[in-house]
């Protein structure tokens, strides 16, 4: 067992350092790739030392290599090149989905570290019986342990849509652990939330949560049933929105300007490439537009509001924005981990460098713990008094 470890553990390094070597040879770099690849050579001898000597137990071949991988991509000191595991990256997936086959609750841990459920109503989690508090131990037979992490969790209880799985169950402090089984079913995430927000001021409200697929979709909806109810301009929230696909930034942003351009991507090189807002119709276009953003506002949601503001004017009102302008490639591998390779940097249409520099607001509105503790929001009644005219 220890030697296919090392086989394992060396098989994918010497993957990785073969790679490394014909990439040089590829680009004429052929000593510098040679040396590279003899620089590994310390890796072997750390982790051969470590199998020889070390007095505990040592960890599965594939959490080395998972080790590996992190600290390797960790060196390139980018906050956002990463390594994603595969729980991780399952999740992430199905967020930007906006749907997954599940049972209809919420996990997290409780002060004691066990993993608590919290049911949503009429959903296969709620009609198999499982209550508020229940404690997760057990799914399909894998124990839950305090130290697994949420997301790995999250991945056993998902599955396919119509499949079952076993959850053991222990309810109260004392109570006796049994078993639920419960079917799961399609369980969607919106990310688009509207309203009519002053009927006599003809203003509605839209938040958007994530940029997934079905994002372009949600808000089409939305801004057309706030239409038939006369609305005519628009609060967008992005409060909080940590960004998501860039395709999906470009439908929303082409939702509310009829031509332009969304963002400008600089390549590694210099090498410079326009999105251009896409030809669709939308009630939005003629709709005056205020942004509410705060420091959670990043990414794919900053290049939204960059745009609306270079092009249509819109104000921002709120906080400074987060100031993640960088681009990431996403390689999936077979075992479904991912990496995230930073490889271009956005800028708004008229070349404000939203990384590390974020966009400050045209009206500046702070929120305190006191306000949400006592349900007040001065950022959007700031917006509401601008419409108002107070300006």
């Amino acid at each position: 067992m220890r030697w296919w470890r090392g086989f394992a553990t060396g098989l994918i390094i010497g993957l990785i350092a073969g790679g490394v070597f014909l990439l040089g040879y590829g680009l004429g770099t052929h000593q510098a790739a040679a040396a590279d690849i003899a620089d590994f050579d310390l890796l072997w001898q750390v982790r051969s030392l470590l199998d020889k000597s070390f007095i505990g137990e040592a960890p599965a071949a594939q959490k080395q290599v998972y080790g590996a991988a992190h600290g390797l991509v960790a060196s390139y000191n980018d906050p956002y090149t990463v390594f994603v595991e595969p729980a991780p990256r399952e999740v992430e997936r199905d967020q930007l989905r906006g749907h997954f086959g599940g049972i209809g609750a919420y996990m997290g841990r409780n002060e004691a570290g066990e993993m608590e459920l919290t049911v949503m109503r009429d959903r296969p989690a709620a009609r198999a019986g499982i209550q508020d508090g229940d404690i997760l131990l057990a799914v399909d037979g894998t124990v839950i342990t305090s130290d697994m992490p949420v997301d790995e969790i999250v991945v056993l209880v998902r599955g396919d849509v119509g499949t079952q799985v076993v959850l053991r169950i222990r309810r109260g402090p004392d109570g006796e652990p049994f078993d639920v089984s419960v079917t799961r079913e399609r369980i969607e995430t919106p990310s688009v939330e509207w309203r009519v927000l002053d009927a006599e001021q003809h203003t509605g409200y839209v938040h958007i949560s994530i940029f997934g697929e079905r994002t372009g979709e949600e808000l089409r909806t939305g801004l057309a049933e706030l239409a038939s109810q006369g609305v005519e301009r628009l609060v967008l929230d992005l409060r909080g929105n940590g960004g998501g696909l860039v395709d999906a930034a470009v439908e929303i942003t082409s939702q509310f300007l009829k031509s332009g351009n969304v963002l400008r991507e600089i390549k590694r090189g210099g090498q410079e490439r326009f999105y251009p807002v896409k030809p669709v119709r939308s009630p939005a276009h003629d709709w005056e537009t205020l942004i509410l953003v705060d420091a959670g506002t990043a990414s794919a949601s900053e290049i939204v509001a960059g745009a609306l503001r270079d092009e249509k004017g819109a104000l921002l009102i709120g906080e400074k924005t987060y100031g993640k302008g960088s681009v990431q490639e996403v390689h999936e591998f077979s075992d479904g981990s991912s990496l995230h390779v930073t490889v271009a940097r956005w800028l708004t249409p008229e070349r404000h460098e939203i990384d590390k520099n974020g966009l400050e607001p045209d009206i500046v509105v702070n929120i305190t713990q006191e306000d949400r503790a006592a349900g007040r929001d001065p950022q959007l009644a700031r917006a509401e008094a601008y419409f108002a005219g107070e300006h």
